[in-house]
């Protein structure tokens, strides 16, 4: 078994603990991609079998979009507006102490902040971010402008690296999908899906023998271009028939590929 699926992380569970329940359901290894707190529920990417986790790393990297419930004590409306409206752009954020990775500060972009409603204290928001973004830290920095206490209520993930929560399956459901002979339409994705926001190139037939060899992508070979190709990016390389046979990293811009040469290096194969 190698597929993605798309898990509805209900809240009070560590992403760890979803991992270890998936493995025992299917026998497969299982990892995810996009760690969130135990309260936190939401989008939630699994990739399942040996085949599958090779893609992991192409899941970390990408856009984030929350919904969030946050109070802030003591404050006008407008006065909140006007901070929010500050942390657009790159900002520069600490993890917390409950994070697992270093207490360094670093700079995250955030895309978009809007406000979905306000009652009172409390003022619902959706994040649209750069990977690695705390909305946590995010709604404590906001307080400090502010120079009053801010919480944050709730919490949710609605997409990730193009997967909306509308795709999600509960975990309830996963399970009883991976106790079938045949799963039903939806649950297991296959992997073409689990490298939907990067670019593509297709390969003719007799190309894909070499490169499930680890060989890199020659001009000649390729049949078409899909997507915004960069050099030094990460590009999906495809079967003739469409079929995942590996990521690679572009030599050349879209438009700049030559007739002739290596158009892209060969990185990860999953034969």
């Amino acid at each position: 078994m190698n597929a993605l699926v798309l898990v509805d992380k209900p809240p009070g569970i560590t992403c760890a603990r979803i991992d270890l329940l998936v493995r025992e359901w299917s026998g497969e290894k299982v990892a995810h991609a996009g760690t969130l707190d135990p309260q936190v529920t939401g989008v939630l990417p699994l990739l399942i079998g040996k085949k599958a986790i090779k893609l992991l790393e192409y899941l970390q990297k990408s856009e984030k979009e929350y919904v969030c419930l946050m109070r802030v004590q003591n404050a006008q409306e407008e006065r909140v507006k006007e901070v929010l409206k500050e942390f657009v752009g790159k900002v520069y954020q600490t993890p917390p102490e409950t994070s697992a990775v270093a207490k360094k500060t670093r700079v995250r972009k955030i895309y978009r902040i809007d406000i979905l409603d306000i009652d009172g204290d409390y003022f619902l928001i959706k994040v649209a971010c750069q990977h690695g973004t705390y909305i946590r830290v995010l709604v404590r920095d906001v307080g400090r402008v502010l120079g009053t206490k801010t919480e944050m209520i709730e919490l949710r993930r609605i997409r990730s690296n193009g997967f909306s929560e509308e795709e999600c399956v509960p975990l309830v459901r996963l399970k009883d999908a991976l106790s079938l002979e045949n799963p039903p339409e939806g649950v297991l994705l296959p992997l073409e899906e689990a490298v939907r926001s990067l670019p593509k190139i297709k390969v003719k037939k007799t190309a894909e023998k070499n490169i499930i060899k680890g060989a890199p992508v020659m001009a000649p070979g390729v049949l078409e271009k899909n997507g915004h190709i960069q050099k030094g990016k990460p590009v999906a390389i495809l079967s003739e028939d469409g079929k995942l046979i590996g990521v690679g990293i572009a030599e050349y811009d879209k438009n700049e590929f030559p007739e002739r040469g290596i158009v892209v290096r060969t990185r990860k194969v999953l034969a």
